[in-house]
């Protein structure tokens, strides 16, 4: 029973199909190299005859180099059971697969088991530790390892290992190259290791890292070389995956080998190639990684370029160059490519002439055509072993990373020159065509970098030989010739040069300085003719100011008159003149007047002058008219006796002003307003001589007058009665006084009568007034006074205006 479900269990571990990852070449290193391994399982035994259903997380194992090894490349693999655990530590620092490689196997019974395995470059921190203790941590395979899928059929595995390259000087210069990918069996694979070039087969080697290989399995398991098996001390020809380290001499690498072969009589000089066949009847073997060192007779061709040389604006350069053959073993042969690029183009090749030794080198000298369109700085690119195409060359090498240099270079081309302005000044005296001028400042302006170089000719023959420079840029004095044409050069730091030119011109500036001032401005009343005194000076001067120079004349902005100086004035000079004017109907009586020298009407002159600005007077002028007077009113006032009355019309003298500066005058014949004499002053209390009278007005603006007149007229007003009288002869309401009475109303009559309505007395015009005593012989003898007492008056004015009577009272006393 036991035998039939043992037969059963070998039965299933039959893979029937599955899912691998080729074994290809990853890397080559050619030189003084050798590799190693350092790496531990995870299992805690081996999984035959009875499996161990758990697994660790954790494994160290020690790397020991001679003093003289250098690291110069270190990749970690880790493998397992299930679809894989990425993400795991190395002595404490997190690593994370760069690549992997899953394997899937379909087996016998029906179901499909993955594989993983993972790939991680781990170079500076091996380069950093060294020698030591490496530990894997937290590669945690628990639960897959625990699932019967595989516990059952014996596939539980975890475990990693450190592929270490190393470099030794007093290593033959060797070619190692790595293989990895992730391939098994049973029954069996054949892998086809490529790129080899075997030299000499003294002291090759071959390692493997395999998984799951188990030493109590050993069913036609072999390990072969190009059809011959390999076995060694601890690999048995028929039992190639026992879980063994040759590096450390371990039997207990449990599912996992580190397996290194002596195969210098198992591979030929001049192979290329090499076939590695693995079989096996009943152990699951997968193999992840291959390693191969052969010995390598082969050259290193560098190249270094010594010097180029290049001419300004040439479009080629001519490359010095120098091929070296020293970290070699074999001589570079004659005929070696050497391929030239710009910007990554293949523009020129070349072959070495000669076969170069161990340790010598060969020089030569190539003129390359630089390509249109090619930009002022460019790349350049040597490559020896290239036969242009960049995809390598000819020659197997030492080491194939080292063929190329590559320089930044720049064309010489001529510098880009900004045309220089020309430059202006005045003449050192009149007439000299001789100025003193700074061009100083070309000398960094025109520059395109601050290493150019700026220089002043007065020929182009002397610009291009770059002698005879002017020294002194900053106060040359020019020659005489106006204009005179500078020359500059402008080179670069690779010694290519640009020319131009620019122009010295020399002007006059010993200019004349033309301007005006007015003087009296002759008007007239109510004339549009005005006379203007001018004054043309020269003053602030260089020049004369010449004869005909133009003067025109503005009113309010508009082109009115013109004139022209008669005679060339001095510097320092005047010349005066005159000129009537008429302004247009169209110009308001309040305009502006400008007079400009130098000026044709139209805004512009015919005379340089020092200062164009102060052509110009303008000042503000008023043409003179008559005042207008409107209609004065009359005056009335009361008659004071024969018509006449005392009358005030001060007032008129603020009321009929038509400016503040006005005057206004009174006078009583027209005469008198026109001619300005017997003005009347007293108009608060003028007494008037005629009924109606006349007033004659003169306003004066101090040039034009004009002259108006009013009336004073006198009415007769209502006459005022006085209610007291008291005939004692004191001076003091002596008789009945009846204010705008006598000599106004000639025909009136005045009764008076006693309390009692007895006639006292009458009177008229040629009558004194009433003095207290009676006339009427009524109240006792005529001519004797009144008693005290109220008595009554009716006064008959016998005038139109005024037909009924006034009727009051006044009362008498002693």
């Amino acid at each position: 029973m036991n035998q039939k479900l043992s037969y059963l269990i070998l039965l299933l571990l039959i893979v029937f199909s599955g899912y691998t990852q080729d074994i290809a070449l990853y890397e080559q290193f050619n030189g003084r190299y050798d590799f190693t391994f350092v790496g531990n399982t995870l299992n805690p035994a081996e999984n035959n005859p009875t499996a161990a259903c758990n697994i660790y997380t954790t494994s160290s194992a020690n790397l020991n180099l001679d003093s003289n090894d250098s690291v110069v490349a270190a990749y970690l693999y880790w493998a397992g059971s299930g679809t894989g655990d990425f993400d795991i530590e190395l002595n404490g620092t997190p690593v994370t697969a760069e690549r992997d490689f899953p394997l899937s196997a379909l087996n016998t019974d029906g179901l499909t088991r993955n594989y993983f395995s993972a790939f991680a470059d781990v170079t500076a921190q091996v380069q950093t530790t060294g020698n030591g203790v490496y530990t894997v941590s937290e590669l945690d395979l628990t639960a897959v390892i625990q699932d019967p899928l595989y516990c059952n059929i014996k596939t539980n595995f975890g475990g990693w290992a450190i592929i270490v390259f190393y470099y030794n000087p007093n290593l033959p210069l060797n070619q190692v190259n790595l293989y990895d990918g992730l391939e098994y069996v049973p029954p069996f694979i054949n892998v086809i290791l490529p790129s080899l070039n075997v030299i000499d087969n003294e002291g090759a080697k071959i390692g493997f890292l395999a998984w799951e290989g188990d030493a109590s399995l050993a069913v036609t398991e072999t390990l072969s070389i190009n059809g011959t098996p390999l076995s060694n001390d601890l690999n048995p020809v028929n039992n190639a995956f026992n879980g063994t380290n040759t590096v450390t001499g371990s039997s207990t690498m449990y599912n996992m080998d580190l397996d290194i072969y002596d195969i210098q009589d198992n591979i030929a000089i001049g192979d290329a190639t090499a076939e590695i066949t693995l079989q096996s009847g009943q152990d699951f073997v997968m193999v992840n990684a291959i390693v191969t060192k052969l010995n390598s007779q082969l050259p290193d061709a560098t190249i270094e370029i010594n010097t180029i040389t290049q001419e300004c604006n040439s479009g080629s350069i001519s490359l010095d160059y120098t091929v070296y053959n020293v970290n070699s073993t074999e001589f570079l042969p004659a005929g070696t490519p050497i391929a030239f690029y710009i910007n990554g183009d293949f523009v020129a090749g070349t072959t070495t002439m000669g076969d170069i030794p161990i340790g010598d080198n060969e020089s030569g000298i190539i003129i390359i055509n630089i390509p249109a369109g090619t930009p002022i700085d460019y790349e350049i690119l040597v490559v020896v072993d290239d036969v242009g195409d960049g995809t390598g060359g000819i020659v197997t090498e030492t080491d194939e990373t080292n063929n190329s240099v590559i320089i930044n270079e720049t064309q010489h081309v001529s510098p880009p020159l900004q045309q220089p302005e020309d430059i202006t000044v005045c003449e050192t005296d009149n007439g000299t065509n001789i100025g003193v001028f700074d061009f100083s400042e070309y000398i960094e302006s025109l520059k395109n970098n601050t290493t150019d170089i700026v220089t002043f000719h007065t020929s182009l023959t002397d610009a291009i030989d770059n002698v005879d420079a002017i020294d002194n840029p900053e106060n040359y004095t020019s020659n005489g010739m106006n204009p005179q044409t500078i020359y500059v050069r402008l080179e670069n730091e690779n010694g290519c040069f640009t020319t131009g030119e620019f122009n010295l011109i020399a002007i006059d500036c010993l200019f004349p300085d033309g301007t005006v001032s007015l003087g009296d401005i002759g008007k007239s009343c109510n004339s549009r003719v005005i006379t203007v005194q001018y004054t043309i000076n020269n003053f602030n001067s260089f020049d004369v100011l010449p004869s005909g120079t133009p003067i025109s004349i503005y009113a309010n902005g508009e082109f009115l008159d013109y004139t022209e100086t008669l005679l060339d004035i001095a510097i320092g000079g005047i010349e005066s003149g005159s000129i009537t004017l008429t302004i247009p109907d169209d110009v308001p009586l309040d305009f502006e007047l400008s007079f400009v020298v130098d000026d044709i009407g139209n805004g512009t002159g015919i005379v340089t002058e020092i200062d164009e600005t102060n052509n110009n007077t303008l000042i503000p002028l008023s043409l003179i008219v008559s005042t207008d007077l409107h209609e004065v009113a009359s005056v009335i006032v009361c008659d004071e006796g024969f018509g006449i009355g005392t009358f005030d019309f001060s007032d008129y003298e603020e009321s009929l002003k038509n400016i503040p500066t006005d005057m206004v005058y009174f006078y009583t014949t027209a005469t008198d307003a026109n001619q300005d004499s017997n003005r009347i002053y007293n108009t608060t209390t003028f007494v008037s001589t005629s009924n109606p009278q006349e007033i004659f007005v003169r306003v004066d603006n101090g040039i034009c007058y004009n002259t108006t007149s009013f009336l004073l007229y006198t009415k007769k007003c209502p006459p005022t009665t006085f209610n007291y009288v008291t005939p004692n002869n004191d001076g003091y309401n002596d008789t009945f006084f009846v204010e705008g009475l006598r000599n106004i109303f000639l025909n009136f009559k005045m009764s008076i009568y006693n309390r009692w309505g007895s006639l006292v007395w009458t009177g008229n015009h040629s009558k004194e007034d009433w003095n207290g005593i009676a006339n009427v012989e009524k109240i006792g003898p005529e001519g004797n006074t009144v008693p005290v007492g109220t008595y009554y008056f009716v006064l008959e004015l016998n005038d139109p205006d005024y037909p009924e009577p006034i009727v009051g009272w006044v009362y008498v006393s002693k």
